[in-house]
């Protein structure tokens, strides 16, 4: 009888041990899945800060540029991380009434950017953003005058504007 316990005892302690190595397995997986999430989740901000950078480069090429025709149509970057981005501004055309001080001839220069971040595992982010350069007008215009009525909202030559960002959805 004291054998046929002592068979009973040993399947019963191997199941319970496989049981805890089953659950010590599982748990592993999960670890090494969390740990996979975070890291996606860190590629995708680093594509987010590669967008971002893409959007300020090219805001930094059209300020530093002799003209709107001068501004480059292409940008291309990458980042202490390993990540990069691709940026493309669009000239959309210039508008004239512009409110600024009586004797000057100023025009806003309105641009598109498009910027691509992308990082590792294929993370990739997509941004757009508007923004108006103010420059000498090359023909006289009407402008507004923006003294007394908001003297705080008027445009100088070089200043740069930020109209809109938003996010993209990727193709």
């Amino acid at each position: 009888m004291r054998a046929r316990q002592s068979g009973a005892t040993l399947a019963v302690g191997l199941m319970l041990l496989a049981l805890v190595t089953m659950l010590a397995l599982a748990a592993a997986s999960s670890t090494h899945l969390g740990r996979l999430l975070a890291q996606n989740d860190s590629f995708r901000e680093n594509a987010v800060s590669a967008a971002s950078a893409g959007i300020e480069m090219a805001i930094r090429a059209i300020h530093i540029s002799s003209s709107p025709a001068a501004v480059p149509a292409r940008l291309a970057g990458s980042l202490p991380d390993a990540s990069s981005y691709e940026v493309d501004i669009r000239f959309l055309g210039e508008e004239t009434a512009l409110p600024q001080e009586p004797a000057a001839r100023l025009a806003g220069a309105h641009f598109e950017i498009l910027s691509a971040g992308f990082a590792a595992r294929h993370a990739t982010d997509r941004q757009r953003a508007g923004v108006m350069w103010v420059v000498e007008a090359p023909v006289a215009a009407a402008p507004s005058d923006c003294e007394p009525l908001a003297p705080v909202h008027c445009h100088r030559a070089g200043d740069i504007e930020r109209l809109s960002w938003q996010r993209v959805p990727a193709p």
